[in-house]
């Protein structure tokens, strides 16, 4: 099968550090040649170049990953097309004028809403959008390149792994001096000259680095499927995540605490259930692999994303 996978355009696949979205994209391309396929990656930034590539490819698939070009799909000479919706505040889209037009463009196409999440899902069907438009392909990680360590270097510490940005929330919780932090830079509030702050990482740190620590803390504002949560399972840490950070997880399991948020600010609960997640997950790290990898790795996740393309057809 020939598949078009379309990017944003403005940083590389793969990313050399921050960027999701062209990490998933790339973890999409080497997983799908695997099993023999043709793929295309577009990663432009120019409209019409966008349209050419992919139309002289001539794709049976088209996966637009980026939901700001979801106009130029009536211009993919493709049957098949569909777009991933990575918008943070999709499911909070009444308090974000600014994505209504994009969202229209998305609601009102002729293609398939591949869904991150059933709460993305339940927001298209919310909208307006015909059940059989919408598919829920979630998030996978790289369990193939994550180092994993039964016992993990920093016993007492816990790592907030995210771009440093006004979403991600990290200069609230920047005086727990027990919580490391790693991104790139994009919030003034957040003091990059403290000890606990570490620098963006490259590829190869995260890969050999994210198990050194117990547990991880994401507690953003408005997320799709963050694909840190499901690295971090992977490399055998618990969670401590918000509210809108929950996609696709079993909330159920010991080593995943919700911070409500009604005490999202409260430093002293938040950071005693840090310290208690720690604990637990200290104890489950074999455990928290294998719900990783038995729910996340891509190897299970392809086979599901190549059956829902043919049941397009």
């Amino acid at each position: 099968m020939k598949i078009s996978i379309i990017g944003p355009g403005f940083m590389s696949i793969p990313p050399i550090g921050w960027g999701a979205v062209e990490s998933l994209i790339w973890d999409y391309s080497e997983n799908l040649k695997k099993y023999g396929h043709d793929i295309q990656i577009v990663n432009k930034t120019d409209p019409q170049e966008i349209i050419n590539l992919v139309n002289f490819f001539n794709p049976d698939f088209v996966h637009l990953q980026y939901d700001d070009y979801a106009y130029l799909m009536k211009h993919f000479q493709c049957e098949n097309k569909a777009i991933t919706t990575h918008y943070a505040y999709t499911d909070q889209y009444e308090k974000h004028p600014e994505y209504h037009q994009i969202l229209n463009s998305i609601t009102t196409g002729d293609f398939y809403i591949f869904c991150l999440s059933e709460k993305i899902k339940n927001t298209y069907l919310k909208l307006g959008v015909a059940n059989k438009r919408l598919f829920i392909t979630p998030n996978g990680a790289r369990n193939d390149l994550f180092i994993f360590k039964e016992k993990p270097l920093f016993l007492d510490k816990s790592i907030y792994l995210a771009k440093i940005t006004d979403r991600k929330r990290q200069h609230i919780y920047q005086n727990i001096n027990h919580l490391h932090f790693a991104g790139n830079k994009d919030d003034s509030r957040f003091d990059f000259n403290r000890e606990n702050y570490l620098g963006e990482w490259s590829k190869d740190i995260l890969y050999q680095n994210l198990t050194n620590y117990p547990n991880l803390v994401l507690l953003s504002d408005g997320e799709a499927d963050p694909l840190v949560t499901k690295e971090a399972l992977i490399a055998g840490l618990g969670l401590v995540i918000s509210e809108c950070s929950t996609a696709n997880l079993d909330l159920s399991l010991p080593f995943i605490d919700v911070i409500p948020e009604s005490k999202i600010n409260d430093i002293d609960y938040v950071e005693s259930i840090i310290i208690n997640n720690r604990n637990k997950s200290l104890t489950m790290r074999k455990e928290i692999k294998k719900y990783g990898q038995t729910n996340f790795s891509w190897t299970i996740l392809i086979d599901k994303y190549l059956k829902t393309i043919e049941n397009l057809k």
